[in-house]
């Protein structure tokens, strides 16, 4: 949900037909943390904060959530829409901003989702803030990041030429704000994104009523992260 300006365009819109390739235009979800942590959702309504094209959102609702999402990105909304036009789940899509979620009523949702893009989101406090706003009282979230610690504005790798090792570096770790990141698919356009410490999101989070019950930092079966977490996943509730 990067912001192009100030306005209520995203750098997303650029990108949105590559990033629905990238993403994957189904509805399958392969991501075994993310369906741990959200567990048994039958019935509940959920909200999904910067949902993209909506593969979270149809995953969910084929869970059996009622489901609401919301992306500052108009083409990725309109892409999330075909996706519901071809495969009709009763997903709502709202074109909205992640900072207010203007329109959504206090105390509406069981849950809200946030899934890999939190570290898009120009100004974390407004956009956590507003998310424990519309999740009832004693409801769940579940967040994931690209892992802080690990994924910093001056990251590299290290190959040892004896053992073919690939080792992590990690720089600027107290740098936070804006940085320009890779492309997305094809290098279509570097989208960035926003550095914050762990304990910036921790602490954010605690401000705003959240109580963390469970953390996540999966091994991926790369040369790089089998060593070190490249992702971040957080659950907990709405205290």
């Amino acid at each position: 949900m990067l912001v192009r300006g100030n306005s209520m365009e995203s750098t997303y819109d650029d990108v949105a037909a590559d990033y629905d390739e990238w993403v994957g235009a189904g509805s399958a979800l392969d991501d075994a943390t993310f369906t741990e942590l959200t567990g048994e959702v039958t019935g509940q309504e959920i909200c999904v904060v910067a949902c993209g094209q909506g593969r979270e959102a149809r995953y969910l609702s084929k869970q059996g959530a009622v489901v609401t999402g919301v992306d500052l990105s108009e083409k990725l909304i309109e892409k999330a829409r075909l996706h519901e036009e071809a495969e009709p789940l009763g997903i709502t899509y709202r074109h909205g901003d992640a900072h207010t979620l203007e329109g959504l009523a206090d105390d509406s949702f069981d849950g809200v989702v946030c899934h890999m893009a939190l570290m898009d989101i120009p100004n974390l406090d407004e956009a956590v803030h507003s998310m424990a706003r519309v999740v009832k009282p004693g409801g769940w979230f579940v967040l994931s990041i690209t892992h802080p610690c690990f994924k910093t504005p001056a990251t590299g790798e290290i190959v040892d030429h004896v053992d073919k090792s690939v080792r992590r570096t990690v720089g600027k770790y107290y740098a936070e704000g804006y940085w320009d990141g890779p492309g997305i698919h094809r290098n279509a356009l570097p989208v960035g994104a926003y550095h914050r410490t762990l304990s910036t999101y921790v602490n954010t989070l605690a401000d705003a009523g959240f109580v963390i019950d469970r953390l996540r930092e999966p091994q991926h079966d790369t040369p790089v992260w089998r060593e070190v977490p490249q992702l971040l996943y957080v659950r907990g509730r709405l205290s």
